[in-house]
């Protein structure tokens, strides 16, 4: 599969934040007193934090959540093979960008890493949230890039139904091993970035 240019997602794929993610959702689960016996941490993967408010809690849940794990995520760390990934990809003349669920603290998060993206959208951009293709419909049309040489690149469900959606590539990050039957039929299925290829 020759690609050029990759779509990212923020979390749980360039970024390890799940831990602090979670974290912060289980505090924040006690402190509303929420009962929820089902593997979080396979929820969040398999839809979202934002399912989870919708099925479970109020919208004072979502805000309590999002200013703990804003306090709580203090030492954001990439996976160890991405700045090297990426630039590889800029070295042959591809280009990356991001498509975040979070607001505009992705550029902070990203620091030296945000000169290898062409552009970076995140929630204050206001384009439809994935599965919804619109942010990445936005960047193929902008820049002209060619469809079967695109990948969208992400941990979850709805990161690769937007890719299939947009009508690219997708390659999914299944780090824990949640979707190794490939029940969503990403083009790719990697477990780790050590196998990730970026073929010429």
């Amino acid at each position: 599969m020759k690609i050029k240019n990759y779509i990212w997602d923020f979390d749980g794929t360039l970024f390890d934040t799940y831990p602090v993610m979670l974290d912060a959702l289980q505090q924040t689960i006690v402190k509303h007193v929420i009962q929820y016996d089902g593997d979080l941490a396979y929820f969040i993967k398999k839809y979202s934090i934002r399912k989870f408010t919708l099925d479970y809690a109020t919208p004072e849940f979502s805000d309590d959540y999002h200013d703990l794990e804003t306090k709580l995520q203090t030492d954001v760390k990439f996976y160890p093979e991405i700045p090297a990934i990426l630039a590889d990809i800029v070295n042959k003349g591809g280009q990356n960008f991001v498509v975040s669920h979070r607001d505009d603290k992705t550029y902070e998060y990203l620091g030296d890493l945000a000169a290898l993206f062409t552009e970076v959208i995140t929630s204050d951009n206001h384009l439809a949230r994935k599965p919804n293709p619109e942010a990445l419909n936005y960047l193929i049309e902008k820049y002209k890039l060619d469809r079967s040489q695109t990948a969208m690149v992400g941990d979850r469900p709805l990161d690769i139904l937007a890719g299939q959606n947009a009508g690219v590539k997708t390659i999914l990050f299944d780090e824990a091993g949640i979707f190794f039957d490939n029940e969503l039929k990403a083009d790719v299925l990697i477990q780790t970035w050590e196998n990730f290829k970026n073929e010429d």
